[in-house]
């Protein structure tokens, strides 16, 4: 890691160690807002929207190397702010080339908050089975629904797919109406996306497909370093627990099975990281098996999570599952996570026929 991913690292986790406290996390959680939005603010003034973003169109140029590391401290932190989503509709416009630099000033400012409305397949993202795409002239109108969309209730524009007569349609869309999901997270709440309105084209045909394998690949990559946030905090917590736990006379960690057990979750979380970082560096080099070691990456960071958040779940006993209880909340992000884009047997079943057509 550079320096300056260093110097990144601790700016982000001093910020958030103030912002983002248990208490501070379940209020917000359990509460209407969707999303922390003073602390997207300073999010926002550090510049953390822009971070991968090109110095040309307005970014700090730093790449998707620096930005898994912010958003390992946001999973560590499991703070409710959308930079997945965001990161993902960015990544888009940016692909999109003419059509989408208009929107990246604003996404890179903060200024709008964006998320993905797409269809979901095992193959990877697709167009949405009930949004219809109506021209007018130059103009597009957007009508239908997307049952589940995540981060819908903080955005205040979506990436819409779309089928149209001749192939895969993108738009930038304001939605008519966003309903509240119920959501295992409340942390990264999920809405129903309503469309009867217009909507901006940025890409069509070949293009499109492009462009939202870049939006997909982001996001996994994004997600991926919230999910070993999520799980370091997790092995942290535990191992704090089994060093002043004490039974028969005897701290708990110094039982074979619960150091064991700290152990396995330590050693996933270091693969995880290395794997994340590695995806990382292969997309900022724009390598040609980007999107495997991002698949890869992904899958292996996801079951990381999962692994490490049940195993403090079982360390803390059954303090630990229930609301009041922070590990309780790291499982439910893990969890909902892995649900999220593509459960991790998917990501390799899509990274092994990758390679096998390579051949």
């Amino acid at each position: 890691m550079s320096g300056l991913e260093d110097e990144l690292r601790d700016t982000v986790s001093a910020l958030l160690r103030k912002r983002c406290t248990p208490e501070a996390v379940a209020a917000l959680a359990d509460g209407p807002e969707p999303y922390d939005r003073a602390l997207w603010a300073e999010l926002a003034e550090m510049g953390l929207p822009g971070l991968a973003v090109p110095e040309a169109l307005g970014g700090a140029g730093l790449g998707l190397s620096a930005a898994v590391v912010v958003q390992e401290e946001l999973g560590r932190s499991i703070a409710p702010a959308p930079t997945v989503s965001l990161a993902a509709v960015t990544a888009a416009a940016i692909t999109a080339g003419s059509r989408g630099e208009a929107w990246i000033e604003r996404l890179v400012s903060g200024e709008t908050v964006a998320a993905v409305a797409a269809g979901r397949t095992p193959s990877g993202w697709t167009a949405c089975d009930e949004v219809k795409a109506e021209r007018e002239g130059d103009a597009w109108r957007l009508h239908g629904r997307v049952p589940v969309v995540a981060e819908a209730l903080a955005a205040d524009v979506l990436l819409v797919a779309v089928e149209g007569g001749d192939g895969l349609l993108l738009f930038l869309a304001a939605p008519a109406e966003v309903t509240p999901v119920d959501s295992l997270d409340p942390t990264r709440p999920l809405g129903t996306a309503v469309f009867d309105g217009p909507a901006e084209l940025i890409a069509e045909g070949a293009g499109a497909r492009t462009v939202l394998d870049a939006a997909e690949r982001t996001a996994l990559l994004l997600l991926a370093a919230d999910a070993v946030g999520v799980a370091a905090a997790a092995t942290d917590l535990a191992v704090d627990y089994a060093k002043t736990r004490h039974q028969f006379g005897r701290a708990i960690g110094s039982f074979q099975a619960v150091a064991h057990r700290c152990a396995d979750m330590f050693v996933a979380v270091e693969s995880a990281r290395a794997l994340v970082a590695a995806a990382a560096s292969a997309c900022d080099e724009d390598a040609p098996d980007a999107a495997t070691a991002v698949a890869l990456a992904a899958a292996n960071a996801l079951d990381a999570a999962v692994t490490a958040t049940q195993g403090s779940v079982q360390v803390h006993g059954g303090m630990g599952f229930t609301w009041e209880h922070v590990s309780h909340r790291h499982l439910r992000r893990a969890k909902a996570a892995e649900a999220l884009i593509a459960f991790p047997d998917r990501l390799r079943d899509r990274a092994t026929t990758t390679l096998l057509n390579s051949k």
